[in-house]
């Protein structure tokens, strides 16, 4: 065998195809990508390539559900105990909102299932916020108390704290 030549070459075109799909993803997405620009269609693995966009569509939505899920569990947070807002939970908020904007300008598309999605995210974030807080789980809403445009333009204020007390100075003996 030609050192040179690659599986691709050796095994037949459609199974060396999908074998680089399972092995190296990232290769086979090169492949992919230079047999499109270059005009090679017949060099295209059509069903895996359907199935990688599919894919690419669900994480997509998988991880805007998750962020809507983040950003609901700290607005409960704040919500059902403001006295213990931090400027890291206010961090997180800001975070997510505009991970969030940055999604829907980026996925214009997504906007389609953004509904859904936060309402399914809903039920998870007063989960996690009622495990992080200790307040009972029905202590929550059942539903979210905030739509998406409300929950993106949100910002909780921060409590200003006390300063913390100097204690005594302890000196070391030499």
């Amino acid at each position: 065998m030609n050192p040179t030549r690659s599986a691709i070459d050796v095994v037949a075109p459609d199974e060396a195809r999908r074998e680089l799909y399972e092995s190296d993803e990232h290769e086979w997405i090169a492949q992919q990508i230079a047999a499109l620009r270059s005009g090679r269609l017949h060099e295209i693995d059509r069903d895996n390539l359907a199935e990688f966009l599919n894919e690419m569509t669900i994480r997509d939505r998988r991880e805007l559900r998750s962020r809507f899920s983040v950003l609901l569990q700290h607005l409960l947070k704040a919500r059902m105990q403001p006295a213990k807002m931090s400027r890291s939970w206010l961090r997180t908020i800001v975070h997510q909102q505009n991970e969030i904007r940055s999604t829907f300008r980026d996925i214009p598309s997504i906007a389609q299932y953004a509904e859904r999605l936060f309402a399914d995210a809903y039920p998870d974030a007063a989960r996690e916020a009622a495990a992080e807080t200790g307040i009972p789980a029905t202590r929550f809403p059942a539903a979210s108390p905030w739509n998406i445009e409300e929950a993106l333009s949100f910002t909780p204020a921060v409590p200003k704290r006390a300063a913390p007390s100097r204690g005594k100075r302890i000196e070391r003996r030499k």
